[in-house]
């Protein structure tokens, strides 16, 4: 696991934070942490890709603690589409999910790399897909931040 300061952001990484642009903040942070590139346009399913060897990442991020009015513990959304993807590219060992956690009580950003196959396991264990209730995909998981933390 990749531990981030929060203090020790850029600027421009402290002013993404700040805007609540922690998507986009958590994919640069993956990308700069293993030396990948970011490309968050090129497909639905990854957001990173390395350069020598062509692995996909998809990242995931979430908080410690959501929702202001009815506080939750974070936690990660995972799609069955982008899984079976990411399974089919790891049958050639190159893909990864990354999961980003910000943890704004101890100022620290974690970083943690899983192979696709690891998180089916985690989505089994936890009762497999669900309905996602989105028109943009069919089934999801919701992972809990200590399910991932492991």
């Amino acid at each position: 696991m990749k531990v981030v300061r929060m203090r020790d952001l850029s600027r421009g990484q402290k002013e993404r934070l700040q805007r609540g642009e922690t998507d986009i903040l958590a994919e640069e942070l993956v990308a700069e942490a293993y030396g990948l590139d970011h490309r968050p346009d090129e497909a639905d399913w990854y957001d990173c890709v390395h350069p020598n060897t062509g692995a996909k990442t998809e990242v995931k991020s979430t908080a410690t603690q959501i929702g202001e009015k009815y506080p939750a513990r974070g936690r990660f959304r995972l799609r069955r589409d982008q899984t079976r993807s990411l399974l089919a590219a790891d049958a050639r060992g190159v893909a990864w999910y990354a999961f980003v956690l910000y943890d704004f009580e101890k100022g620290e950003i974690r970083i943690r790399r899983a192979k696709p196959s690891t998180v089916s396991k985690w989505v089994r264990e936890a009762g497999g897909w669900n309905e996602a209730g989105h028109e943009e995909f069919e089934k999801q998981r919701k992972l809990s931040v200590l399910s991932v933390s492991r």
